[in-house]
């Protein structure tokens, strides 16, 4: 016997299986990240205050906000302003707030189809089951009535060795319990 060491038959396995998601990721031409995630990126990168940070000189005539104005209000509280744009720190957070329920709203509208997809595919997979059954039954009604039949051309069997299954029929394949070449299941 050839023993691994533990720990190398599963990197591997790993390494194969990530291929073969990767590969198929690319076949189904699918994103790692979701659309809205990127237009949510592509939105807060395009904010002013980014703009404003990166902007080059202060002759340019534009102006350039590096740090937040730290101001005194009418009760004498401090007050940051012009953080990243935003007047103040509660604008920010209610910025990402806002942000943070949308994102909330559309995770749960694709969790419920999801799920919802994953009901169906169940649905289906249930109904091609039992499909597959009735055709089985099926085929084991017809075996049975084609077997009647030729037992029924085999009249001078008495009826007792008819039921006991005798030696003549067992050249058809039936037997007391022949139901081995059959598999059924409850679904």
């Amino acid at each position: 016997m050839d023993f691994k060491e533990f720990g190398d038959d599963s990197s591997e396995g790993h390494t194969e299986d990530l291929d073969s998601v990767k590969a198929l990721t690319e076949k189904l031409n699918l994103q790692t990240r979701r659309p809205s995630y990127l237009e949510w990126q592509e939105r807060v990168q395009s904010r002013p205050w980014k703009e404003n940070c990166s902007a080059g000189s202060p002759d340019s005539g534009g102006q350039v906000v590096s740090m937040p104005a730290i101001l005194r209000n009418e009760n004498s509280e401090l007050v940051v302003r012009n953080i990243c744009g935003f007047d103040t720190i509660d604008d920010a957070l209610e910025f990402l707030r806002k942000e943070l329920r949308e994102m909330q709203v559309q995770d749960n509208r694709l969790a419920r189809q999801l799920i919802r997809l994953r009901g169906e595919i169940h649905r289906l997979k249930v109904e091609q089951v039992c499909d597959r059954h009735k055709e089985m039954l099926d085929d084991a009604s017809y075996e049975l009535e084609e077997c009647g039949e030729e037992s029924d051309l085999l009249c001078d069997i008495p009826m007792k060795a008819t039921f006991a299954l005798s030696t003549p029929l067992k050249h058809l394949g039936l037997t007391k319990m022949n139901i081995n070449s059959r598999r059924f299941s409850l679904c």
